[in-house]
């Protein structure tokens, strides 16, 4: 048997999200999230062989995760178990969309470090995903940037700068190996919330490092850099949006879906501009179907096709 094609590192938590219980009072759902994890399972969905590595904890909310990857056909086995408290994520709406409060102290994922890394990883595996509060903090910083740097030269980096901005506490820190993340990356994938943050000079900075950088735009879809290339890719019309949590994650995967199954995705990354438009707009479709449905509820690559045509 192979291993997977694309392997997600970084975080999986448990989502606290509002609903309306039985009895009608408001109450909280239980739902799998963290960056990885649903970058793992949008890929496992859109048909490509997807992996996760990073922290699950063996407490019944570390369970529910695992067991929700296991249901997508997510590759589990680079992940490693801890007996240690799962991170937890309470969502709250507001008037900007949706806050995120982390409870992450001494949890599987906050503890995660160099040592916990796989050893080797399999030669199947053409690309490796990066990004979201998994690169915030050491030690967990730490082992996901020494995985990067240790696979860069071989395997095709994805980095997807998912700025939390409410969770991070030492600026400096951070900004510097987001520096260095990015210098790694042959895919750098920003979005306007992650510009405003990271300042007025950001989108120049980047497009000056990054081989392919995709500022994501919402609505207004998505501007792709590469090189001297740049051109602007439209996002399908969403008659009502019900939920952006995962959306990124999501565009990401379908985007890399297509070019795997393209057979495009390869290091260096070097696709003819068309089948790159392709890959992106399969993405945006993709992202724009999650937001019609509550959670991060990835389509399947016919439902994405589908919808295209």
């Amino acid at each position: 048997m192979t291993g997977p094609a694309i392997l997600c590192c970084g975080e999986a938590v448990l989502d606290l999200v509002p609903a309306t219980l039985a009895d009608g009072a408001q109450g909280l759902r239980p739902v799998p999230g963290g960056a990885a994890l649903n970058t793992a399972v949008a890929l496992a969905r859109q048909g490509v062989s997807a992996g996760f590595v990073g922290a699950l904890s063996t407490d019944p909310a570390g369970e529910r995760l695992a067991q929700a990857m296991a249901a997508a056909r997510v590759d589990l086995s680079h992940a490693s178990r801890f007996d240690r408290p799962c991170p937890l994520a309470l969502a709250q709406s507001v008037g900007t969309g949706t806050r995120f409060d982390l409870y992450d102290i001494g949890t599987a994922g906050a503890l995660y470090a160099p040592a916990d890394l796989p050893d080797r990883l399999p030669k199947s595996t053409l690309a490796l995903v990066f990004g979201g509060i998994s690169l915030i903090a050491p030690p967990a910083a730490e082992a996901f940037e020494d995985l990067a740097r240790r696979e860069a030269a071989d395997r095709l980096i994805w980095l997807d700068l998912n700025i939390r901005p409410l969770l991070v506490r030492d600026t400096a820190d951070y900004r510097a190996r987001l520096k260095r993340m990015v210098a790694l990356a042959d895919v750098v994938k920003v979005s306007d919330e992650d510009l405003d943050w990271l300042g007025p000079d950001a989108l120049e900075e980047l497009r000056e490092v990054a081989p392919l950088l995709l500022h994501t735009r919402g609505a207004a879809g998505a501007i792709c850099w590469r090189g001297l290339e740049v051109f602007v890719m439209p996002a399908p019309k969403v008659a009502e949006v019900v939920d952006t949590v995962g959306a990124g994650d999501i565009f990401a995967a379908g985007t890399l879906a297509h070019l795997a199954r393209s057979g495009h995705l390869a290091k260096p990354l070097a696709p003819p501009e068309e089948a790159l438009r392709h890959a992106v707009a399969h993405g945006l479709t993709a992202a724009s179907l999650s937001v019609q449905r509550p959670g991060a509820d990835a389509p399947t690559w016919k439902e994405t096709v589908e919808c295209a045509h």
